[in-house]
């Protein structure tokens, strides 16, 4: 009888614990997608900064990077990229995937010129969830993605200027792509983030 008891008490405390861990959130705190739990609303948006990223955010009439460079970010041969226009810094890449469809991927800054509003986002952005937010691999940015339009904006509140990560798949007469394709290019516009932070890390 004693050792029933003792079972009954041991299973109840387990239970009680296990209950008491189910309202608690995951904390997503580094990653390279926005898949995972809902990150949580930090109680101050500064990061701890692992490098000067003046340039990364610096308006400049030249790309952010070169087409060797994102063939580098996405993995693929410096063949499957080409650039197509570059307006003023906002340049636009012809991306030829390994499954033979092409996505066009744009790399832009944003010129909001507001810390004020960096931080917005990032606040009105932890709030929605329909909205992803993420922090970058290095830790000290934020990536949120657009829960419609699917780009992905680069947010650090040590800087007014965001840049921003486009996809376009403009084929009207070929097939539509497929799931994980869709999944492909929406992946790649976190290498491409990774991979600016990376290289702009001094």
């Amino acid at each position: 009888m004693k050792v029933l008891n003792i079972t009954i008490a041991f299973l109840g405390v387990l239970l009680i614990s296990a209950c008491g861990n189910t309202g608690k959130k995951e904390k997503l705190t580094t990653g390279s997608s926005g898949t995972g739990e809902k990150l949580e609303a930090p109680s101050t948006m500064d990061l701890e900064q692992n490098g000067d990223y003046t340039e990364l955010y610096a308006p400049s009439v030249d790309c952010k990077l070169t087409t060797s460079q994102l063939a580098e970010a996405l993995g693929y041969s410096n063949d499957q990229v080409e650039e197509q226009s570059n307006y003023q810094g906002s340049c636009w890449y012809k991306v030829t995937h390994p499954g033979n469809f092409t996505v066009n991927y744009g790399i832009s800054l944003e010129k909001w010129g507001d810390k004020n509003i960096v931080e917005d986002q990032i606040k009105s952005g932890l709030k929605n969830e329909m909205i992803d937010v993420s922090i970058s691999e290095s830790g000290d940015t934020y990536l949120k993605r657009h829960p419609v339009q699917g780009f992905l904006l680069l947010l650090n509140t040590n800087h007014g200027n965001p840049i921003k990560i486009s996809y376009t798949y403009l084929n009207t007469s070929g097939p539509k792509l497929t799931d994980s394709q869709r999944e492909e290019q929406k992946q790649n516009t976190y290498k491409i983030a990774n991979y600016l932070i990376n290289h702009y890390q001094n």
